[in-house]
């Protein structure tokens, strides 16, 4: 197989700077969505005074964040069955690894989505089970915002049309090909 393009998300200080614009951007929709939510539901100003709400966002945004990581080890077993899985941190970012798994582009990109499918899908409905709609708003967008770094290496897999294939790295992800270049110069 040839390689692509690494993506480093650890290292790629460029990266880390798009992470963070696409982090902020979907806390800014979260913010926005939470107000209208808010206001079609009636809640008012004083809702957001009781300590009680402050904590549940806090302790569900804390929770969320090894579940997220339980979730991605959950979906690399199922997509690459017998890799070993272990967990990391670097800086701000928490992560899921298995230093060489490859797997089909489809299979990957599930691996990427799975917890911002999983953990923002729970997180919200157990707010909205609770009878707390801007809660559930808020909390998903806080784990959305969290998972930039997923979606953003999900978007840029599904964009890269000539990837057949992604292996998980120490630092990222490798996109590639089992497409021989030279068999595609002749097509």
């Amino acid at each position: 197989m040839r390689t692509i393009v690494d993506i480093d998300v650890l290292g790629d200080a460029v990266l880390q700077a798009r992470i963070t614009r696409w982090s902020v951007a979907i806390l800014v929709a979260g913010l926005a969505l939470a107000v209208v939510v808010g206001m079609l539901a009636g809640v008012g100003p004083r809702g957001l005074l009781d300590p009680w709400w402050w904590l549940a966002l806090a302790a569900g945004s804390l929770a969320a964040l090894p579940a997220h990581e339980l979730v991605h080890a959950v979906a690399f077993k199922l997509a690459c069955p017998g890799c070993r899985v272990s967990f990391g941190h670097q800086d701000a970012f928490l992560y899921t690894r298995t230093d060489g798994a490859c797997a089909t582009r489809a299979r990957m990109v599930c691996v990427l989505l799975a917890p911002a499918v999983v953990v923002t899908g729970a997180l919200a409905a157990i707010a909205l089970v609770a009878g707390r709609p801007v809660l559930a708003v808020l909390l998903a967008f806080v784990h959305l915002s969290g998972s930039s770094g997923d979606l953003l290496m999900a978007c840029e897999t599904l964009r890269e049309s000539a990837c057949t294939h992604v292996r998980d790295t120490e630092f990222g992800i490798t996109l590639l090909s089992d497409i021989d270049s030279d068999h595609e110069e002749a097509s």
